[in-house]
């Protein structure tokens, strides 16, 4: 057989190498995170491109290095290697184009950067040459399993999601050569907010400062005398009386005191209200967040100090603001602007440096223009101010006069504001310079950083067990939340006083279950409960049945969330006698103006009232026991809607603890009664009686009276 051998080459194929590359083209084109001349540079400074309120953080840089390499804060890169190439250029279009469609804070970015290190590392664990396009279920599993080493449950299921993104993100788009399905297998970690357990309540309790951490404070802010302990204390102050970010205390205005009458809910009178405007983060809109009666005068002395102390700052602030592009100057050394040179000494008075010799040296490190006093000295006498100038503008924050970069809020409105380095203690201090007071400082302040002890190791305050205070400014917040908790306050109240959304209270929210079991109680024992569990503990006479402490142990034995309330069943005495029939048991309770109890009851409703229906429409067809499930779900309905009758009843304060009427299993205390009535019943009757009327006109009682 003879003839020509053609070659069969299919039209429009496209390769999956040939697909990546086109979208690395298009990422260079990208224009965010970087210059596109850095595109080659395997450090990215991008600092510029992440902006974090109340932290000075533009120093941040993301490193196409493996995960042998070490970058240090300086941006120095130890051991390690470039990532392979055959992952690298991928990595840098991925971050890039993932930064543009999909933005994120710097800390995710960076997760996302993590999962391609651990992809590269797993090729190389494996023996492969790290080709993206060659990606593989034993690769994938490889790289989660290489992500847990050195961390925490809950670290290594965020690594495992953001690999399975970049999985994800090359299936979509067909980069890889062999497509498969994959899916990480990392359990997630069990949300510590709802677990159970002295572990548990361990870690909640570290989210809280404790009460030696709030007297230690009080302390503090009543008797400091250093600046730094002044202003630091007073922020603390504002912290510890109402739910606000960090962030949003250090971008105050400083007209941003509330002073208000409103009605008190209680007696209808007006009464006066004093708050703090707030510029909340998350995508909230400005608010008032209203101070406690408790702490008013507490906050109006904080920001009282706190507007005396950072006063010269907003003052330079304002000047720069009225003169762009000039120095500021001390009153005193203005008229030797027109000369535009500036004798050395009175340097110190623009750079907090007293010795002659070190504002010198200072000087040169700058690279200062300056002049001797004659041509044949070499001693520097005058220095210029327009090239003084040049040196120190440089050092005011990149986005000034606007603070945080807000257009509507320049440095001079801003209540806590600093001369440059004036809470440093090893860094000279600038008077004619201001910045900003960073989350940082007040964090190093609050519990120490490195070698520099915190302000509670400094006055000696201790833990009552004699352990160090370690607590971040993040804590206070979810101190208030957990006590508004407690004390009953609704989630959407709660959400609106701390400025986000309800769905984010769970994270703020660390009472536990031994805590809200005393809520219950302290219901029990005030008389505040609703309900038939409540109306038994009222009752009184003269010769009491039982101990009302004991009452209420027996009443009260558990507090486990369910769908419909709390079950406040002992366990010790007996199983659950309703098999998750909580809407229809007697040990059920909830809270009056509980959203999300309200929430899921009513959807429970809707259900509910579709299951009856359907019921009706089967007894209407004559099915065989359709009348039961009628009987039933029309006493479901009813209960359900008599717990949204008690959400919605302005007369019912908000917080008080319910248990409904009309439970069909009895508590362990209800069995008792009834026995003790069932034995009295099959005994002769006795001539001896309770004389007192109160027993009289309850059975019940009278029998518990006997022996």
């Amino acid at each position: 057989m003879t003839g020509n051998v053609v070659k069969f080459v299919a039209e429009g194929v496209e390769y999956p190498a040939d697909r990546l590359q086109s979208f690395i083209a298009l990422a260079r084109t990208i224009d965010v995170l970087i210059p596109q001349d850095a595109w080659p540079e395997d450090v990215w400074q991008v600092g510029a491109s992440f902006v974090t309120k109340g932290q000075n953080r533009d120093n941040r840089a993301l490193a196409f290095y493996n995960r042998d390499t070490i970058l240090t804060n300086r941006h120095e890169i130890i051991g390690g290697a470039p990532l392979a190439d055959g992952i690298k250029e991928f990595a840098k279009a991925y971050i890039r184009y993932q930064h543009s469609s999909s933005p994120v804070a710097f800390e995710n970015t960076a997760k996302r950067l993590d999962a391609l290190q651990f992809i590269e590392a797993a090729f190389r664990s494996l023996g492969t040459a790290p080709v993206i396009e060659n990606l593989n279920v034993t690769v994938l599993n490889t790289a989660v399993a290489i992500a847990k080493d050195g961390v925490g449950a809950g670290r290594h299921y965020q690594f495992a999601i953001y690999i399975q993104q970049v999985y994800r993100f090359c299936m979509e788009r067909k980069f890889l050569n062999a497509p498969f399905q994959w899916k990480h297998g990392v359990t997630k970690p069990k949300d510590k907010t709802e677990a159970l357990g002295r572990e548990a309540k361990e870690w909640r309790e570290k989210k809280l400062p404790s009460p030696e951490a709030y007297r230690a404070l009080a302390h503090i802010f009543r008797h400091s005398e250093t600046f730094v302990d002044r202003l630091y204390s007073a922020i603390s102050a504002i912290f510890v009386s109402i739910p606000i970010r960090a962030h949003e205390v250090l971008q105050l205005r400083v007209d941003c005191e509330v002073f208000d009458t409103i009605k008190d809910p209680d007696s209808g009178k007006l009464v006066d209200a004093y708050g703090i405007r707030v510029f909340p983060g998350k995508d909230n809109p400005p608010q008032v967040k209203w101070v406690p009666t408790q702490m008013a005068s507490v906050v109006q002395e904080a920001i009282a100090r706190i507007r005396e102390m950072c006063a010269d700052a907003r003052s330079v602030a304002a000047w720069y603001e009225a003169n762009p592009g000039e120095l500021w100057l001390p009153v005193e050394l203005q008229r030797f602007r027109a000369s535009d040179w500036l004798k050395r000494e009175d340097v110190s008075r623009l750079v907090a440096i007293e010795s002659k010799v070190a504002i010198a040296r200072w000087v040169r490190q700058q690279d200062v223009e300056w002049r001797p006093g004659s041509t044949n000295s070499t001693k520097m006498r005058e220095v210029r101010i327009s090239s003084l100038a040049a040196r120190l503008l440089q050092k005011l924050p990149k986005e000034f006069p606007n603070f945080n970069g807000a257009d509507d809020q320049k440095y001079s409105h801003t209540l806590i504001l600093l001369l440059l380095n004036q809470v440093h203690t090893s860094k000279p201090r600038y008077p004619g310079l201001v910045e900003q007071v960073t989350i940082q400082s007040y964090d190093h302040w609050l519990s120490g950083h490195g070698k520099r002890p915190s302000v509670f190791d400094r006055w000696d305050f201790k833990e009552r067990d004699g352990s160090p205070i370690r607590i971040s400014s993040h804590g206070f917040r979810h101190w208030l939340n957990t006590v508004a908790q407690l004390k009953g306050m609704s989630d959407l109240d709660i959400a609106k006083w701390s400025g986000r959304k309800v769905e984010q209270n769970k994270a703020y929210n660390h009472v536990s279950s031994d805590e809200f079991l005393d809520q219950v109680r302290a219901a029990l024992d005030d008389g505040k409960g609703t309900g038939p569990m409540f109306e038994a503990a009222k009752v009184t006479g003269i010769k009491p049945p039982v101990d009302h402490r004991e009452f209420l142990d027996a009443q009260i034995g558990s507090a486990l969330v369910t769908e419909l309330g709390i079950c406040v069943h002992d366990y010790s005495l007996l199983p659950c006698q309703t098999h998750g029939d909580c809407l229809d048991c007697s040990e059920n309770v909830f809270i009056k103006g509980d959203l999300k109890h309200k929430e899921r009851v009513g959807k429970r409703l809707s259900l509910t009232e579709k299951q009856l229906a359907d019921a009706l429409l089967a007894m209407g067809d004559d099915f065989y026991g359709a009348d039961r499930w009628v009987q039933a779900h029309q006493r479901s309905v009813e209960k359900l809607r008599g717990i949204l009758v008690i959400h919605d009843d302005p007369s019912i304060q908000d917080g008080t603890v319910v248990n409904l009427a009309g439970g069909s299993k009895d508590s362990e205390v209800a069995m008792a009664l009834r026995d003790r009535q069932d034995a009295k019943a099959s005994r002769p009757e006795s001539s001896v009686y309770p004389a007192e009327e109160a027993a009289e006109d309850d059975g019940t009682l009278a029998a518990m009276w006997e022996d």
